[in-house]
């Protein structure tokens, strides 16, 4: 007794000190090279010092180059004909030698017109508009979540969505049409929409297969949802407004309206959100989408990509990369039907393009913990899936039982949640 006595002491005073090395640890403000990760930030800010001020100066000699333009050629652009019209009368009078004081009046009133002309011209012709930059807007610094490890990546068995029964089935029958969100990781819940002429519900719904109904507006319909780790709060996308919700608050403060998201332009509608960190990309119903990147700390717009896709092209779907962020995934539809996926990077550049099929219903995609099986696409009315990997050079078809709508993912359960076209959500266990 005496022994262990003496051993567990010695075990209690090893966690002692363990417990004061790592309060030691804690109690010292970090270091700048543990901040900055070897300096690896501050050449990132450099770069993009370098960069900006480089495009700057392009931009101050492209405009001054087009005003030495503009000045050469503003006497001939304008008034050329004037001076043509004036010389050859010049010249038609001292060829006939026979002119009166009339003719003298008649020219006489014909250049000081031409005078005050090219006096006013040369006060008014141009000008340089300066628009100011919040440059605070360009350049954020940003809460980074570390990427999953390998050996943290799931392993999915796609072969059980036809080998095995649903570990749940729900009946979600009588409406027109449905959106699922991506879920939460930590309640391991996502949001169902469903649509029709007379009536539109919104419900959470967890790992269990236990559904609640969430109060929703009738003059809104719900295009997307999303999981925000940031904000610990789901997001969805309205007609033309955006939203949170906080399960975990019984009021009607759950609910909050984002006043600061807004589309681009009057009578606009969003259709597509994504989020990572403190930034959501949100995307519109139109051809040649436009994609707004908000930060989600004041909810301002930090940049608005334009033309990123062919005018006749519209993006269906996005996803942002579980494993990296800095890779985003996106399903587009041509005019003529034709699918295709494209892989891009954080500044929506593109790396890679994949074709998919011709269909005249939707491909949404969403993004699984898994280097080799990343992006998951949804094909619509058909018992098909397809598995692309991380950095889109393979691909691979899955096939269900019976035809599929939509999908969400549960981490927690590594569950797959498949929306039948027989209105039923059906809960896999991969």
């Amino acid at each position: 007794m005496a022994s262990s006595s003496i051993t567990y002491h010695q075990q209690l005073d090893q966690l002692r000190q363990e417990y004061s090395n790592l309060n030691g640890i804690l109690s010292l403000p970090p270091s700048y090279e543990s901040l900055t990760e070897n300096t690896e930030l501050i050449n990132k800010i450099n770069q993009w010092e370098t960069d900006t001020i480089r495009q700057v100066k392009e931009i101050a000699e492209q405009t001054r180059d087009r005003i030495r333009s503009r000045t050469d050629t503003i006497p001939n652009d304008r008034f050329g004909s004037e001076f043509h019209q004036l010389t050859e009368q010049f010249q038609q009078i001292q060829r006939i030698n026979n002119y009166s004081e009339l003719d003298i009046q008649r020219l006489t009133t014909q250049l000081n017109n031409l005078k005050v002309q090219v006096e006013n011209s040369s006060l008014t012709s141009v000008d340089i508009r300066i628009l100011p930059i919040d440059w605070t807007q360009y350049l954020q610094i940003i809460t980074k979540q570390p990427n999953l490890e390998r050996n943290e990546q799931q392993n999915f068995h796609f072969e059980r969505l036809l080998t095995t029964k649903a570990r749940i089935s729900l009946d979600v029958k009588g409406f027109d049409w449905y959106t699922l969100g991506t879920s939460s990781p930590r309640h391991s819940t996502f949001l169902q929409y469903q649509h029709s002429n007379k009536h539109r519900r919104l419900f959470i719904i967890n790992n269990t297969g236990q559904q609640k109904l969430i109060p929703w507006y009738d003059d809104q319909s719900v295009w997307d949802s999303c999981w925000s780790s940031f904000l610990n709060k789901f997001i969805i996308l309205a007609d033309n407004q955006l939203y949170t919700y906080d399960d975990e608050i019984e009021t009607s403060d759950s609910m909050q309206l984002i006043e600061g998201v807004k589309p681009k332009q009057d009578k606009m509608e969003f259709l597509r959100c994504s989020c990572s960190n403190e930034t959501i990309f949100v995307t519109y119903d139109e051809r040649n989408s436009s994609i707004d990147e908000y930060n989600m700390n004041q909810w301002t717009v930090v940049h608005r990509y334009e033309n990123i896709v062919k005018p006749n092209e519209i993006i269906i779907s996005l996803a942002i990369s579980l494993l990296n962020p800095n890779l985003i995934g996106m399903t587009i539809l041509d005019d003529r039907q034709n699918w295709h996926f494209e892989l891009r990077d954080r500044s929506f550049l593109l790396i890679t393009s994949i074709q998919l099929d011709r269909s005249e219903f939707n491909r949404r995609i969403l993004s699984l913990p898994n280097s080799t099986l990343t992006w998951l696409i949804i094909h619509t009315g058909s018992k098909y899936l397809t598995v692309i990997n991380e950095n889109g050079q393979s691909k691979r078809t899955i096939e269900c039982t019976e035809n599929v709508d939509l999908a969400t993912y549960i981490a927690k359960r590594n569950s797959l949640v498949l929306l039948t076209q027989k209105n039923k959500l059906k809960f896999f266990d991969l």
